[in-house]
């Protein structure tokens, strides 16, 4: 349930008949700019991601709160996985990125570290691999911290971001996403943009989860040869792999992926920065610009790879992509082959939704209007 200080806040700007009218002219202006169709309820999202603090994960988490701020979605809850960092870390950034956008409502629910086949020696497993980017989680396994000990993170602690004055939800994320569902049979879509795991354990403690959520997008998977963390697999699917062989292989309605090929031009640079910059000032825009457009500024061929945030724009403005397939995916899940979490597709019995490329431009001016609540058809700036 969305906090009850929220709560208050709307009852009051609805008796005193301010914000709305505010938030009704955004909606109308991004949907017809964007010709963006109107369902006739409400979606339902969870967002299951890693999340760091002004990364991708943030990025994406800011574009689901301003949907969710100006009625495109409800944006029921996030939840953590192990990836990026511990749930712990994860957790803790969350609620405070959360605070910063003043979305402190939307609640936050803790998930595991753990992949479904137990943590991997990685040091052993680069023999086989050959390369593994040294970073993520399972590179500080020695140094665990618990989900529970977020606001006690040690040595990751940064005095920067301090603690949340929030606190997450007791619920654990598996069955806080069960119970959703549930709740709202065919209703609920999934955002996936970390590991796999918590998904794929909600799957296979609930026979009925996958068919009644109303679908699943993933941000993850290298369709073609190359890898991003290793040779031949993405972060995402190298930490959890068998995780994802369960949720491909579970009867969801839909499945969207958005694979690394498809974010190459989805980047945060400086233009994207001015963008924010000259349009109208929110909370969430101001957070942005406050913490990064400094660096931007000072090195303006300084830009970020920013992927996860793709799985929120397709899911809000479908309009962006433009090439696409469908196709089978097949992970591989064997730990002692150097081609672990690699993802091979085929055209054959194809079922899952493809992304292949986005419209830069499209896509960007999409997302500053919408993190700018633009509602007025005299703004003239282009990405």
């Amino acid at each position: 349930m969305k906090r009850c200080v929220t709560a208050w806040i709307l009852i009051c700007l609805l008796l005193t008949g301010c914000g709305n009218g505010h938030y009704d002219k955004a909606r109308e202006y991004l949907t017809e700019t964007y010709r963006l169709a109107v369902p006739e309820t409400i979606p339902k999202v969870i967002l299951d991601c890693d999340m760091t603090y002004l990364g991708d994960d943030a990025m994406c988490l800011s574009i689901l709160a301003q949907a969710d701020q100006l009625g495109f979605i409800d944006l029921l809850g996030v939840t953590i996985t192990g990836g990026n960092h511990f749930v712990s870390y994860g957790t803790n950034s969350a609620l405070v990125q959360l605070e910063k956008i003043g979305r402190e409502d939307i609640p936050v629910y803790m998930g595991t570290d753990i992949p479904l086949n137990g943590v991997r020696d990685l040091s052993e497993q680069e023999k086989i691999v050959g390369r593994i980017d040294s970073w993520g989680a399972m590179y500080h396994f020695d140094e665990y911290i618990e989900p529970q000990n977020y606001h006690n993170l040690g040595k990751f602690y940064e005095r920067k971001w301090g603690y949340s004055e929030t606190e997450a939800e007791e619920l654990n994320a598996v069955d806080f996403m069960i119970q959703q569902v549930a709740n709202a049979p065919d209703e609920v879509t999934i955002l996936c943009v970390g590991p796999a795991t918590n998904i794929a354990l909600a799957c296979l403690k609930e026979d009925g989860f996958a068919s009644q959520t109303a679908g699943i997008v993933y941000l993850g998977t290298v369709i073609g040869e190359r890898g991003t963390y290793t040779p031949y697999a993405d972060f995402n699917c190298f930490y959890d792999a068998e995780a994802y062989d369960v949720c491909f292989h579970s009867d969801f309605p839909v499945q969207w992926v958005i694979p690394h090929e498809a974010c190459q031009t989805a980047v945060l640079n400086k233009a994207f920065f001015d963008l924010l910059d000259a349009k109208d000032d929110t909370p969430a825009a101001s957070f942005w610009l406050d913490n990064q457009y400094s660096q931007y500024r000072r090195n303006p061929q300084y830009k970020q790879s920013c992927p996860d945030a793709v799985a929120a724009v397709c899911f809000l403005n479908p309009n962006v992509i433009v090439r696409q397939d469908v196709l089978r995916l097949e992970v591989n899940t064997d730990a002692d082959s150097p081609c672990y979490g690699q993802v091979t597709s085929s055209e054959e019995d194809g079922g899952v939704n493809v992304v292949l490329a986005v419209d830069e431009e499209l896509y960007w001016n999409f997302v500053t209007d919408l993190l700018c609540e633009t509602n007025s058809l005299e703004k003239e700036n282009g990405f």
